[in-house]
């Protein structure tokens, strides 16, 4: 993990007040709310775990969102199943890994016989909506199945990018205006931090005696092209930019959360926070998302706050795949069809879990992930890299060829081919 957050995979721990294996959630959050709590999920993209303040990062680029894990449930060691969006979104909402919901390449979409959270709450009598910001996020992919309203704020122009976070929150305050006496489930997805970034006004972040290439910030095609002549100084711009896009994003999440508690909607709503995936920043060469399955594009933030949940740090092991299965539990509703992901509460404290992440849309790459390695298969070629997650948080060192770490490799091997998929 990285050098600012928790560096393992660990099963040693569950601080925080679900039930290990029980169900005392569903319980706390009936007698905290006379009603059915609403469900918001806060969904970022492109957004790093280790940029955020609440993660160990030393710039204040976060704070709206420090403060909501500082009232809520923050995980510190959360995987996404996907380094790119759709395949991401659709597994959070469904609880399955892209390879079992048939997508992970470009051209895959979600077919509505797997049934995700708002197919699943809109039966329950939610009122299901979802303001999006990403192209590849349209009702075509499958990923609207189950929304009422589905509604698409993009700004995408020529550089310099349109920014479309404050589009989002206003859309997402529209959408908390239009009660009409059900619970609601929404989302509200910020995409601003995944591409082509540049610096903010009243957001800057870089070196004020910074005069190269990178002063006003570039599109990606120009960074790609420079790859190869960029300088520390030049990459610490590039950071720089990131972090300015990312605290602007944090204004408006903190807009939308501040809107939802004018409202007199925050003690009854269930918050989560979450991103669908990282980004790279150069970090193994690459830019952008759906690269790699390095830490920088598979470790994300998760936190929930509201009725029911007790404030604090949780350290084990989870999945993007897991919310959908916690929230169905949090709530009472049972679901009967086959899942990947588990409910948080029923985490074991001790024991080994294998988490898995994986891409076909550049190239065909899987990941198996313990308490402490990583193993990164690249499918075509059959080559694979091995990590050690707690020695090496920066993933430099390939392990792989050691012969001292073969019974490793052998074991999270294994758990791919049989788990994943990677023998087709």
């Amino acid at each position: 993990m990285f050098e600012s957050a928790k560096p393992m995979r660990t099963t040693l721990a569950l601080l925080f007040g679900m039930c290990v294996a029980g169900s005392c959630m569903p319980q706390e959050i009936s007698s905290a709310a006379s009603a059915q709590p609403n469900v918001l999920i806060v969904l970022l993209d492109g957004t790093r775990a280790d940029h955020m303040g609440c993660y160990g990062y030393a710039l204040d680029t976060t704070p709206h969102m420090d403060a909501l894990a500082e009232v809520g449930l923050r995980f510190d060691d959360v995987v996404t199943p996907s380094p790119w969006s759709r395949p991401a979104f659709a597994a959070l909402l469904t609880g399955r890994y892209p390879s079992n919901l048939g997508m992970g390449g470009e051209a895959e979409h979600l077919s509505a016989a797997h049934m995700g959270l708002a197919t699943v709450l809109a039966d329950q009598g939610y009122r299901t909506s979802a303001v999006l910001s990403h192209p590849y996020l349209n009702p075509n992919s499958g990923v609207g199945e189950g929304f009422e309203s589905f509604q698409f704020v993009v700004e995408r122009s020529a550089w310099p990018k349109g920014l479309s976070a404050a589009r989002v929150t206003d859309t997402a305050l529209d959408q908390l205006d239009e009660s009409d006496g059900r619970p609601f489930f929404l989302v509200a997805h910020y995409a601003d931090c995944l591409h082509d970034w540049a610096p903010i006004q009243g957001f800057e972040f870089g070196d004020p005696q910074y005069e190269g290439p990178l002063a006003g910030g570039l599109g990606m095609s120009d960074l790609l092209r420079g790859r190869h002549t960029w300088q520390d100084a030049d990459l610490a711009e590039l950071r720089a930019h990131y972090d300015s896009e990312l605290a602007y994003v944090d204004t408006q999440v903190g807009r939308l959360l501040a809107g939802l508690k004018r409202r007199g909607l925050q003690e009854n709503t269930l918050i989560v926070l979450t991103s669908t995936h990282g980004v790279e920043l150069f970090d193994h060469g690459g830019l952008g998302d759906s690269l790699s399955l390095h830490e920088e594009l598979v470790h994300v933030p998760l936190m929930l706050a509201g009725p029911g949940v007790e404030p604090g740090i949780n350290e084990v092991a989870a999945s993007l795949i897991d919310l959908a299965p916690t929230l169905y539990k949090m709530l009472g509703i049972e679901f009967v069809q086959e899942l990947d992901g588990v409910p948080m509460q029923s985490l074991e404290v001790e024991g080994l879990r294998i988490l898995f992440a994986e891409t076909d849309r550049i190239r065909r790459q899987r990941a198996a992930m313990d308490e402490r390695y990583k193993l990164i298969l690249d499918v075509d070629s059959g080559g694979v890299r091995l990590f050690d997650l707690l020695e090496d948080q920066r993933e430099v060192r390939d392990l792989s060829g050691d012969s001292a770490y073969r019974g490793r490799r052998i074991l999270l091997e294994s758990a791919l081919k049989e788990l994943v998929g990677t023998d087709d």
